[in-house]
């Protein structure tokens, strides 16, 4: 079929007209920000509009923001995020920082990175014979906004920054070290920031305050144990409860503290004179002993045993004392692991003190074989004999060497030198045996023998 010229012409004009038609423009995209590089001479700076940390454990991320001073809504650029990295390296808390930052979804700002490799080791610190308090010490700390919390790591930008601050708050009367070391008073493993000068050495002890216990006794007591020693106030104070409290505990003052410790160098001799304020405290009594940990009856047995009347000082060599024939008491009923704990219910109001004793018996072990190593076969029984049908029955602690000594007492043997018994426990079965040893001495010499004939 052929198309009549009419409408060959009316397709052929639509035609050139839809060539001629300009084409139909999209909408244009938003403009992003750009990406400052340190090409960028421009250094066109964006808002932040998201931020976080990566790789921190041991320090708190808002702390690490703080310290870079970097947030939402700060205009920010290449530089700015250099200025945030150099921040944190100064601090000295991480092995490497870094940064990433790229425009965000909505292409008005950025989305931010930080990217920190912590140190591995960070320990506690502590404050060892600095002339000041702990809370000014503390307060100096914490005046310098550090990045860390209660732990800090051991290296030297980090120890630097700290001795600075304290030397600071000590008027830089003092220079400080510090090193890492164990606390004396509890063993725990932290940096110790104490003077750079040694320790002086105690050289002579004196009391004031007191009229309880004479001054003699308690220089004579207190020096055995402190002369000597390098002056720190804790060890000065751990000395005094290990010596002169006991003193002041067995008259019953058991409220005894020394709230003043003065430090004054030695004249005649190289160290320091330690001066010590006594509190002594009112006397106060005893009320009550509770036994815990075993039944009604045994308590009883053992509340008399320990032989300690209500209103009488409280006297605590009387009181260990009493624990002590307490424990006795259950290692010859077969407890070998028995354990005691003594606790104190102080009533200030009427200077009294209850004493609770809680008594773990534990397992009860009992007489197993008995073996018997050195004597013959005539010799052997009566020492069986003497020695009883003990298997099975509650195990003696202590019964074997005086047992012997009983033998040697009695001098049943001629020519007896040693004796010695061992014991073998099981702690699985319950049961202890025992074998005694026997050892002969060299016969006396007989008389006869000895003789010498007069010289003619």
């Amino acid at each position: 079929m052929v198309l009549r010229p009419s409408l060959l012409l009316l397709v052929t004009s639509l035609w050139l007209l839809a060539q001629q038609r300009p084409p139909v423009k999209k909408p244009a995209a938003p403009p992003k920000p750009a990406v400052v590089s340190p090409q960028d001479a421009t250094g066109t700076q964006y808002p932040i509009e998201s931020l976080r940390v990566e790789g921190a454990k041991q320090i708190a991320s808002q702390k690490i923001l703080a310290v870079s001073g970097l947030k939402i809504g700060l205009l920010a650029n290449k530089d700015v995020f250099d200025t945030a990295r150099q921040r944190l390296v100064d601090t000295g808390a991480f092995e490497s920082v870094g940064y990433e930052f790229k425009p965000s979804t909505a292409g008005t700002g950025y989305d931010a990175v930080l990217q920190v490799s912590e140190l591995i080791e960070y320990y506690p610190y502590h404050f060892e014979d600095l002339p000041a308090n702990k809370e000014i010490l503390d307060a100096a700390i914490e005046k310098e906004n550090f990045i860390f919390g209660g732990r800090i790591p051991v290296t030297a930008p980090v120890l630097a920054r700290y001795t600075q601050a304290l030397e600071k708050a000590l008027e830089n009367k003092v220079t400080v070290i510090g090193k890492l070391g164990r606390v004396e008073e509890t063993g725990e493993v932290a940096v110790i920031f104490r003077p750079q000068q040694s320790r002086p050495n105690i050289a002579q002890v004196q009391f004031n305050g007191n009229s309880v216990v004479p001054e003699d006794l308690l220089i004579n007591t207190f020096a055995q144990a402190a002369i000597g020693v390098p002056y720190t106030d804790s060890e000065v104070r751990r000395r005094l409860d290990s010596s002169v409290r006991k003193l002041y505990e067995a008259r019953g003052r058991i409220g005894v503290s020394f709230p003043k410790i003065v430090v004054t160098r030695a004249e005649k001799v190289e160290g320091v004179v330690v001066t010590v304020t006594v509190n002594e405290g009112e006397p106060f009594n005893l009320s009550a002993l509770t036994v815990k940990g075993v039944d009604q009856t045994e308590a009883s047995k053992l509340v008399k045993l320990a032989n300690l009347s209500k209103g009488d000082v409280a006297n605590f060599d009387d009181v260990k004392a009493a624990v002590d024939r307490i424990h006795q008491h259950f290692l010859g009923e077969g407890y070998l692991k028995v354990s005691e704990k003594l606790t104190r219910e102080v009533d200030d109001e009427n200077h009294a003190v209850g004493l609770v004793l809680t008594v773990d018996p534990g397992p009860q072990y009992r007489f197993g074989k008995l073996r018997i190593e050195g004597l013959d076969i005539l010799n052997e029984p009566p020492i069986r004999k003497m020695w009883g049908d003990r298997e099975g029955k509650p195990y003696q602690d202590g019964f074997a060497d005086a047992f012997l000594r009983t033998i040697k007492e009695q001098d049943l043997f001629e020519n007896l030198a040693k004796t010695r018994a061992e014991t073998k426990i099981d702690d699985h079965t319950l049961v202890v045996d025992v074998t005694l040893y026997f050892t002969a001495g060299k016969p006396p010499e007989d008389p006869s023998k000895s003789k010498q004939e007069p010289p003619v």
